[in-house]
Parts: C-alpha cells; structure tokens; sequence
C-alpha cells in the first residue's frame, strides 16, 4: 500500500523469509559460517537455534541458494509434532520418492537406495529439518539411524535440524548422548543489537531504494530496537506498521514518538496494555511489538549462558600438533617474561607421544606452564572435531580464561576456536590469514571466529585487512617457527650425535658425499600403498645420487611394513631413523646438503638454517581416489646434478628482516598483552619494541 507512495520497489519488511534480504549480522554471519562449514564437512549434523523470530529460516534458504544443485540434492521438511515412522515418510517425499503404503523396512531401503544412487552420480544428499524442537526421541533417533548410511567411507546423509530454544533442551537430554556424538557443530541464533538492528533496518529500505522518505530519526532507531528487543521479525512487524502509519498520515518523517504510539497500538491489538505515560520517554527492553502470542512451555528454555569471563583468568594457549606445539613454546617463554599477565596454560590435542619429544627444548628454552594433553581417537574430521570440542568445552568452564589462544588451522584448532565463540572466549589466532585449498574453510572460519588476529607473512597481513578486520586487530609478526629453529640450532648439538644411531657404513655415506634430509607426513587414504610405493621409489632415485635421511613416525613405520613396503629400501642408501627430539631433528637439518618435504613448516626452517629445500607438490593422485592420498612431485625441477654433490634444489625466498631478527614471538606477546590491557612498562626491559 505504501510502497508506491515512498518509491520503494518492493515491501522492505516482508515477513517471508527471503534470501535476497539476508543481513549478516555478527550472529547470522557467525552461523552462515557454521551452516558452510557443515556442508564442506559433508556428514553428521548441524543444529541451529534461535528464538521465534530469530531469522532461522532465512538463514537456511540464504544457505540453500548458495549451494550447487549439480552437486548436493538439498531437501527441506517441517516438523510439525512427527512420528518416527511419519518422519521416515515425510523425508522420502522430500527427496522426491514414493512411499505409497511401504512398511518401515522398506521405507528404510527405499531411502538407502536412493542416496547410494546419487553417490554414484558423484552427488550427496543433504536434509534440512525446521521446526526440529517438536520431533520426538524416536524421530530423532530415526535421523541418527539415517546418518549411519556410508558407501565405503563417504556417508550418505548429512542433517541439519532448525529450531527454537527448547530443541537445545532436547538434545542435551540423557537418552540424546548417542545423538550429540554425531553432532559436528551447533549455534544459537540471538537478538541484534542497537547498532545492528539499525544497519538491519537501513539494509532492508536500501535494498528497495530507500532515498531517506520517510526519515528516521536517530532516536526512532533506538526505540525501535527497545520495542523489537533486536529479534528480525519483531523489527520487520514494527516498521512495516511505522511506514504504513507514516502513509497514512502522510507524514514523511518517523520519530520516537511514532515507534511508540505504533508499538501501543499493536500491544493492544493482542491484548497486552500500554505502557504508562512517564514509562514512555524512558529505555525499555521488553520486546513488545509483535502480533503473535508468546509460545506456552511447561517448563522454562534450556539456555547455554555465557560463560562469566574473569579478566584475570588464565591464557588457555592451544597446540594441536608437534610443529605448533613448537610454535607456542616459543610464544610462552615471551609471554611468562611479562609478570603482568594472567596465569598460562598450555592444551597439548594429539599425540603424548609426539609431544613428548618437544619437552627437552620447553625446558632449554625455559618454559615452565602447566600442560594439560587432550586425545582424540576420532577417524574422521567431523567426529574429531566433536570429540575436541566436548573436551576442551569443560577446560573452558572450568579455568574461565581471560582470553583462549590458538596457532595452526587444523581440525582440532578449529573446535577450540568454535567453543571459544561457543563460550563468549576471546580468541587470538597465530598464523592468521594463511589460505590453502587443503583446510580453507578452516582458515576462513577461524578468521572469523578469532578477535585478534598475527599473520606470519605480509600477504596473509594484507588478506586480513583486504577481508575487513580493522588494523588495530591485526600484526604482522613474522615467522615465530623460523625462530624456533634458529633457538634449536643454538644448542650445538653436532648431527654426527644424532647420525650415531646409524651403522657405520652409512655413516661413512654420509662423511663422503653429505645426505639428504627427508621430512614427510602423508595423508592416509584409499591410494595410501600406492602413494607410498611411489614414494619409496622416488627416495631410492634420489639415494642414488645423495645418501638419504629419513625420521619416520612411529605411524609411518607401522604402515611401511603392514604393506611389506620395507624392502624396497633394502641395499639403498636410505637410513631410516626413529622421530627425534626437536632440537636433534634441527641439528639433521643444518648438518644436510638439502631437505626433501612436503610440509612448507619444514622448508621455513630449512631456510631459517639456510639450508637448501624442495618442497614436494601435493596433488590429488586421480579420480579414483577422491580427495583420499596425495602425489609427489615426478618432475623435480632441475633434476639430480652431482656436480653439486646433491640435488639441484629449489630454494624457497629469502627470510624477512623480521624473521632473521628472531623478535616473533615477541610481537606477539606484546600484542596480546596490550590486546588484554595488560602492556606493563617493565616490559621494555625485555627489548620489546
């Protein structure tokens, strides 16, 4: 009615969910994020709550038009108070099947049928349940029976349940603990506030061509979020109402005034009373102006409150695997020189047995925090990050951190980061800013998820900025790994020690013609024995030209001889050596004529030993082997040259002024100490600039 009269194209405050009016406020940009994650995860479930109102429904088809229907057939069902077996029913239908009158046990294989079928069409499934508060324990138990489906390793099925408050409630319930394991991520949608339900409100008129007609003051925008309380469509109700009143009465202006009078006139409408005169003019929190009748519960919502910050509580600094644990150490000695910090603890998530290698150079550099290990025994990278997230949530009660720290992007780090957010945390995050088509939806989310924000390099400092965190949030720090390695080679540790547990033969290998230095970690998958036969036939061309090195992972070793790899090795010059001590693994480096990697953590310190390196391409082995396996690089450039008593290596850029400094790790603590308001002047005295 009033549209034509203001100019506006179309109804600004339409009550539809519509995708194309999607505002990305902190809480939906946070929960997008989380709904892309799950569908890159591709299996388990996402949950995703909010109050009546909260805009969950817009969220999900803002989701669903991003997503490529070549290759995910997405299906949509409301839940309005379904039995298993209606449910069984309901989600056949949604994927466009048949059910007629089929028993549940074919149902079940009708189902099943149909998503091996789109698996071979290089396809997955996905379903999306809203309303999901009012399905039942057996419906959800369907679901999660549903989600047991897999060809070989892929799963059939992923889920994602909608829903209001008391879905939470359910699922936190005794008889769901089964349910929960399976759940890869879950986010709460809540009110905006002042600020945002102002830049909701002019996203909204902007997007039909709002010129300022009718103008809204800027005490309207305020009342309207007291009258609204920050929920979307309590927003869009109210101002739908304000600029038909303006209509109306012709006016081309909105005040206080007219957010309240309207806000009254719909209490009244629903029964509720007016506010008192004198209680007009004051502030008022109460989200009134909506049409619709509070839902009736028995019993009060289930909430996850926040968790009471204190500012003084401890620094929770995260390492997820061997190299970052190196990483941290070196942040920890810096920070445990300024007294003015909180308490530091130091969460180890992986192998003890790995990390245990560390603990020599945490005591040569003087690190003394106490260290709490987190295993995980999860297969897959949903399972995993679940299982991280319900331990390290009950760390996180349970210390209340003044701030969690976090350095790497892998699947581990990322549900530390997703409990930060979950909990209200502060999160800083080394080595921000990084990309890789590896873990990018990794990087990307703890980008998001993270406050604070310490790129290692000048492009990863430019990609932040480029992607909108404000400066102040952001340092470029340099590489704390690169000095890591250079602190390690200060121990002296001559590699002849570390080349003693070899036999005497190679070592006099290794006397003549110096040796090559081979640092790999592959990734299992289904082209696992394939990938390292080729591997192994690489190296022993290598060898040929250069004796080799070769630390090997307990896990390594165990694979090489459960394929009866070993004995292509036999007669080679390839010595294999058990997985070292930090600071011996260093002292191989500098003592090597080259490195041979496929980690680019190795090469940074290769170079920061000035060592030449080649850094081995990993690629997708083919199509048989989806994204499962990796392949090494054939055509090493340049070759083998033995005028040069090696390979004729590619060497990676020079270190940055900043790295060969070796002031890393110091930056960064200073950064977070200011970050926290902590920066105390006797810091200077530790050279920190």
């Amino acid at each position: 009615m009033y549209e034509s009269h203001f100019g506006f194209t179309a109804t600004p405050f339409s009550l539809n969910p519509d995708p194309s009016f999607y505002f990305p406020s902190k809480g939906h940009g946070n929960a997008l994020s989380y709904l892309r994650f799950g569908v890159y995860q591709g299996e388990g479930f996402v949950v995703v709550t909010g109050e009546i109102g909260a805009g969950k429904t817009t969220l999900v088809r803002t989701l669903l038009s991003e997503l490529d229907d070549r290759s995910i057939v997405a299906a949509q069902i409301v839940s309005t108070q379904l039995e298993a077996g209606d449910l069984l029913r309901s989600v056949a239908i949604a994927f466009g099947l048949a059910p007629k009158s089929l028993s549940k046990a074919e149902l079940i294989a009708s189902i099943e049928a149909f998503l091996t079928l789109l698996v071979t069409q290089q396809k997955r499934a996905l379903l999306i349940v809203d309303e999901a508060q009012n399905l039942n324990l057996q419906a959800i138990e369907e679901l999660r029976m549903l989600s047991n489906f897999q060809l070989g390793k892929h799963a059939l099925l992923q889920s994602f349940l909608v829903g209001q408050p008391e879905l939470r409630e359910l699922l936190t319930s005794k008889p769901m603990e089964q349910f929960r394991q399976r759940v890869i991520a879950s986010c709460h949608l809540g009110p905006m506030d002042a600020a945002e339900t102002r830049a909701y409100i002019e996203h909204r008129l902007h997007k039909v061509g709002w010129t300022d007609r009718p103008a809204i003051t800027d005490a309207a925008f305020v009342r309207i979020h007291e009258r609204s309380g920050g929920i979307p469509r309590r927003v869009n109700l109210l101002c739908n109402r304000l600029l038909l009143s303006a209509f109306l009465t012709t006016s081309d202006r909105i005040d206080a005034g007219d957010v309240d009078t309207v806000a009254d006139d719909a209490n009244a409408e629903v029964g509720r009373v007016k506010r008192p005169a004198a209680a007009a003019s004051a502030a008022s929190a109460s989200p009134v102006p909506t049409a619709e009748p509070a839902p009736v519960r028995t019993t009060p919502p289930r909430r996850a409150e926040p968790v009471a910050l204190d500012p003084s509580g401890p620094l929770l600094c995260v390492a997820a695997s061997r190299t970052d644990d190196i990483k941290m150490a070196m942040l920890l000695r810096s920070l445990q020189m300024r007294q003015a910090l909180p308490p530091l603890i130091l969460v180890r998530i992986g192998d003890a047995a790995e990390f245990e290698l560390n603990d020599a150079f945490l005591r040569q550099i003087g690190v003394e925090v106490p260290t709490i290990e987190l295993t995980v025994s999860a297969k897959t990278a949903a399972s995993a990050i679940a299982e991280v997230m319900r331990q390290f949530e009950p760390l996180v009660e349970l210390h209340r951190p003044g701030a969690i720290v976090v350095v790497g992007h892998n699947d581990a780090v990322l549900a530390c980061g997703l409990v930060a957010r979950k909990s209200g945390s502060p999160l800083a995050h080394i080595e921000a800013g990084r990309r890789g088509a590896a873990d990018e939806v990794n990087r990307v989310l703890l980008d998001r998820l993270a406050q604070v924000h310490c790129a290692a390099e000048p492009q990863d400092y430019e990609r932040l900025l480029a992607d909108g965190v404000a400066p102040a949030d952001v340092l470029l720090s340099g590489s704390v790994l690169a000095e890591a390695a250079a602190f390690a080679a200060s121990a002296a540790i001559a590699p002849a020690a570390v080349l003693a547990q070899v036999d005497a033969a190679q070592r006099a290998q290794f006397e003549q013609h110096g040796y090559c230095v081979v640092v790999v970690d592959p990734r299992y998958g289904q082209a696992e024995r394939q990938y390292l036969t080729e591997l192994l036939a690489i190296l022993r061309k290598i060898s040929a030209e250069i004796p080799i090195v070769w630390p090997l992972s307990a896990a390594l070793a165990a694979r090489l001889d459960a394929f009866g790899l070993r004995r292509m090795l036999r007669g080679e010059r390839i010595a294999l050596l058990p997985l070292q001590a930090y600071a011996e693994t260093i002292a191989l480096l500098s003592g090597s004529n080259c490195v041979l990697t496929d980690s680019p953590e190795v090469q940074v310190e290769a170079r920061a030993l000035d060592v030449p390196s080649l850094l081995l391409e990993m690629d997708q082995y083919g199509a048989a082997t989806a994204d499962h396996g990796l392949r090494f690089l054939k055509d090493m450039r340049g070759g083998v040259s033995k005028a040069r008593g090696g390979l004729d290596m590619v060497t990676v850029p020079d270190l940055s002024k900043r790295d060969r400094e070796g002031a890393a790790a110091d930056l960064i603590a200073e950064h977070l100490a200011r970050w926290m308001g902590r920066a105390h002047p006797a810091d200077a005295a530790h050279g920190v600039a």
